[in-house]
């Protein structure tokens, strides 16, 4: 296409011919485009998108991001259903929970000069340590070592625990025998999430060390303890006491840096 502009007045017959190209209609590569930049024109899905990019290639458990944004899980499941409908995100389901990676159409590119705004794990220092503890069922064994090392750690430390088979609910034997102690469960048994252990600096598995992904750079701990499952309290408040002396150990190990 040709563009003719005239300079001038009555005595000026200059012209310029400009070529400008053909205006063609949008291809389906471009209209994608147009829904991933309206899609992360949000802040929120925004961040949510760079959080997978950044764990990429392990897949992201929408559990995780409630804690990390201070938003209730029905937000946070309305922004991940927008950025799967742009084609944004890829979803997976795994038992009850949902697993979240980058569509490998969506054009990365777009992600690449964008500073994450919020971290996978909320730390109270930008230089903190995260100390994630599991277990197979996440309803025994590593809620107590959580349960002792939020008691036990510096400010500065993150504790996490997860399971590779979460139960329903942590074991009412352990929920009673920490109570005796003041202390009380880390939270309702989640999945391990290899988002979660890449993350972190240090991950301390009992009993579920074949199914903990390994990443370069996190620091790995197996610790050998009984499972509290159907023990008796005063075996459970012998399974404690072991696994406090661990939990302490560890926590100097990390503080010695």
């Amino acid at each position: 296409m040709l563009v003719r502009k005239i300079y001038g007045g009555a005595s000026d017959n200059r012209t310029c011919i400009c070529p400008v190209g053909e205006v063609t209609s949008p291809t389906a590569s471009l209209e994608a485009q147009v829904e991933h930049f309206k899609a992360l024109g949000d802040i929120t899905r925004l961040q949510l998108a760079l959080i997978v990019k950044q764990s990429a290639p392990s897949p992201v458990c929408a559990c995780n991001f409630p804690e990390a944004f201070g938003m209730s899980q029905l937000t946070i499941s309305h922004h991940l259903g927008k950025l799967v409908k742009a084609g944004v995100l890829e979803r997976q389901k795994r038992g009850k929970c949902a697993y979240f990676t980058l569509n490998p159409d969506f054009d990365q590119n777009l992600l690449a000069n964008v500073t994450l705004g919020v971290a996978m794990n909320v730390n109270d220092t930008a230089t903190g340590t995260t100390i994630l503890f599991a277990c197979r069922q996440n309803a025994g064994r590593s809620q107590i070592a959580a349960a002792l090392a939020k008691q036990l750690a510096p400010k500065g430390v993150t504790i996490l625990s997860a399971g590779s088979e979460p139960a329903d609910a942590v074991h009412p034997v352990v929920v009673e025998a920490l109570a005796e102690l003041g202390l009380q469960p880390d939270s309702q048994p989640k999945p391990l999430d290899p988002a979660q252990v890449k993350t972190s600096d240090w991950v301390v598995t009992m009993g579920c060390g074949e199914a903990c992904p390994f990443f370069p750079g996190v620091h790995y701990q197996d610790w050998k303890i009984d499972d509290p499952s159907d023990r008796s309290l005063e075996e459970v408040r012998s399974i404690i006491d072991q696994i406090r002396i661990r939990v302490q150990e560890l926590l100097d190990t990390v503080s010695q840096g």
